[in-house]
């Protein structure tokens, strides 16, 4: 079997990771498949794959705004790089003509640029299975609904594709009412769960090396993980908590684990560094896979990302998440959700200060976690996404 995947992450690692837990669960359920990821995440070449898997990269183009997109590195216009982009999707559609091809999170590609490929690909390989995979939480309704609307992504959805999934579940946010789809695609839509990395065991770790937490082995306290994803935008609230640990030590016994993401510009990275000498934390360069150390850690404190919070979840943790400000509302609607549903602690970036930020570290490292267990969702979303794209 052939699955064929389209990861639009731009400047970030969120697509890519849930789409390699799907290739996991797809993996695990058919070993001979051949799945080939089309991604254009510049962290692409980070990511270890399992046998008979690959990418094709595509060049980056990165979302300034809605419908403005700029290109990461190369010096050509919008019209040339979304014209490059569009002619290696089509060419690698329809020459790999997959048995399943999984569209992640935008209908009609960035800028359009599915629109054409999906029409080839169904005129050239009509066997071909098309499925939308998206994460429950897109933006603010009214906002999502006017892009979706005027950009073409309803049509493309109700013209191209054969099913939807949605990695989320309708009693956490009712994708179906919230974002307007109409009864062709209503009819069409499977929820599945949240997407996570259900057997840790056999999670792949990235290429890159991770860098040991800082721990003598006697005597160290806590420890405390701090993770911002892919960490262009995470130097924030990653001071802000290295002013709140330097509150705490020496009264609180705890060691940290910074990961600051492949994206964090050098000079807000070297500032982290240089912020946390005399204190017990780590500042780690790359974009490590920070599964063994989410096991391990006492407090996890982060954004809101899909993935992160899907982890947290998954793995029962004592976590406080920093929704990122904007521009979309994304982060801070799915804090504002899982937190009411007591899964964790959270302060809005608008008050957060390293003072209320160590208070919060106090009362979360000695209180334990307080997850609600009762309201955890369905945590079985990359297994439930592998057997329908395999039973397509």
């Amino acid at each position: 079997m052939k699955i064929l995947i389209y990861s639009q992450d731009g400047f970030g690692l969120g697509h890519l990771r849930r789409n390699l837990n799907i290739c996991l669960q797809i993996k695990k359920r058919c070993p001979q498949a051949s799945c080939l990821i089309i991604a254009d995440s510049p962290a692409a070449p980070f990511f270890k794959l399992p046998p008979h898997c690959d990418f094709v990269k595509i060049p980056t183009i990165v979302k300034v705004d809605a419908g403005v997109w700029r290109s990461d590195h190369l010096s050509v216009s919008q019209r040339e790089l979304l014209n490059i982009r569009t002619e290696i999707i089509q060419n690698v559609a329809t020459s790999f003509q997959p048995d399943v091809f999984l569209v992640d999170h935008m209908p009609h590609g960035a800028l359009g640029e599915l629109v054409g490929p999906l029409a080839a690909l169904k005129k050239s390989s009509p066997h071909t299975k098309v499925i939308l995979g998206i994460r429950d939480i897109l933006g603010a309704p009214p906002v999502i609904c006017r892009q979706w609307q005027q950009e073409g992504a309803y049509a493309a959805a109700e013209a191209f594709y054969d099913s939807i999934c949605v990695y989320g579940c309708a009693e956490v946010f009712d994708v179906l009412a919230e974002y307007g789809f109409p009864p062709a695609l209503t009819n069409k839509t499977h929820y599945c769960g949240y997407v996570c990395r259900e057997d840790s065991s056999a999670a792949l770790p990235d290429r890159v090396s991770a860098a040991p937490y800082p721990s003598s082995g006697k005597n160290d306290g806590k420890f405390i993980l701090v993770t911002g994803g892919g960490g262009a935008d995470a130097s924030f609230f990653m001071d802000q908590f290295i002013g709140a640990a330097r509150l705490l030590h020496p009264d609180l016994a705890f060691h940290a684990f910074i990961t600051t993401g492949p994206f964090m510009p050098k000079d807000r990275r070297e500032g982290l560094r240089q912020r946390v000498r005399n204190l017990p934390i780590v500042v780690s360069q790359k974009g490590e896979d920070s599964i063994r150390y989410l096991r391990r850690a006492d407090l996890m404190i982060s954004m809101a990302g899909y993935n992160t919070i899907s982890e947290i979840m998954h793995f029962r943790k004592n976590a406080i998440v920093v929704p990122r400000p904007g521009p979309s509302a994304e982060q801070t609607m799915r804090t504002r959700i899982m937190s009411e549903r007591g899964l964790f602690s959270t302060i809005h970036p608008q008050h957060l200060t390293a003072e209320n930020l160590s208070e919060l570290i106090w009362q979360k490292l000695h209180n334990g976690n307080g997850i609600n267990e009762a309201r955890l969702p369905n945590l079985n979303g990359a297994s439930t996404a592998a057997s329908l794209m395999l039973a397509a």
